[in-house]
């Protein structure tokens, strides 16, 4: 058995692998090839603890991601077995692992969608997290533009400042959301707001928005008008959403006769459209698939 640490993901789990990854993990999932289950929780005396389990036998592998969190910190890990001889085979830090496939996935639906390279793109947040939201867009389009907003204006310009110098690219930060997401082709948010950022009327005539922060049903990153307003929406795994997402949660119950389309069924059949919206909580599917890059590229596995 392995003990895989941060510094090894970090050495081995790379963007472009791991954007291939979730593509095939998620084909593997529309054809019944491979499952998963929504995250559980169990939340007692201020401490939440999750569980997120998953099969993939293409790779040999079923395990969970597991983390623990409370007002002292949280802690992050995936736990692998293999599915031929049963064995435990690894349990792998999971923070870094985490925010690369938090990046990669919505990189990766965003490029069934939009097919264009050359669009303007803008960042909603300014964190940990965000750097991977851009990061993965970069793997899969050429922006003409890339804009970043953040409620704390100095955080933004902190974000630009450093992602231009890690990335080489023009990163322009703005005070006002408006300013930032008018004229975006794809916009990511990646914050923990409780009150919608932006809506509809900040948004051009075409829009692609992953939603990537929030997945507890008080969040919201964006207005309904939002959701309402576009031709699609897609979600990892539609029990999980109607059970942490709050953007999903009020756009059924406003909109009862909209259907929300599965990633797993959508992509078979991509539809490109012009205003879609990908709403992303993660799921264990996800951290299997990327624990499999880290494997694979240390020798472990095949």
């Amino acid at each position: 058995m392995h003990y895989i640490t941060e510094e090894d993901v970090r050495e081995n789990l790379g963007m472009n692998e791991t954007i291939a990854a979730m593509k095939e993990a998620f084909m593997e999932y529309s054809t019944g090839k491979a499952d998963t289950r929504p995250r559980e929780r169990i939340i007692l005396d201020g401490i939440v603890y999750n569980t997120m389990p998953a099969i993939l036998p293409r790779y040999g592998l079923a395990g969970l991601k597991t983390y623990i969190a409370s007002r002292n910190g949280a802690r992050f890990v995936v736990v692998l077995f293999d599915t031929r001889n049963m064995d435990l085979i690894a349990v792998m830090e999971a923070n870094r692992l985490g925010q690369v496939r938090t990046g990669a996935l919505p990189a990766m639906v965003t490029s069934l969608i939009v097919k264009e390279k050359d669009i303007p793109v803008c960042i909603i947040g300014s964190g940990f997290q965000a750097e991977t939201q851009l990061e993965g867009l970069l793997a899969v389009y050429d922006p003409s533009q890339i804009r970043v907003y953040s409620r704390n204006y100095r955080n933004a310009v902190a974000f630009a400042q450093r992602m231009s110098s890690r990335t080489g690219r023009k990163i322009m930060a703005f005070e006002k959301v408006r300013d930032a997401t008018m004229g975006a082709r794809v916009i990511n948010t990646i914050t923990d707001s409780n009150d919608p950022i932006f809506g509809r009327e900040d948004l051009s005539a075409a829009y692609h928005v992953n939603l990537c922060g929030g997945n507890i049903p008080n969040r919201h990153e964006v207005d309904n008008s939002v959701l309402s307003g576009s031709q699609n929406v897609i979600v990892e795994n539609l029990e999980q959403a109607l059970k942490e997402s709050g953007e999903i949660i009020d756009f059924m119950r406003e909109n009862p006769g909209r259907k929300i389309v599965e990633l797993r069924d959508f992509i078979r059949n991509p539809e490109m459209g012009e205003r879609t919206v990908f709403k992303s909580m993660g799921i264990g599917l996800e951290d299997v698939a990327a624990a499999h890059v880290v494997l694979k590229n240390m020798g472990i596995t095949k």
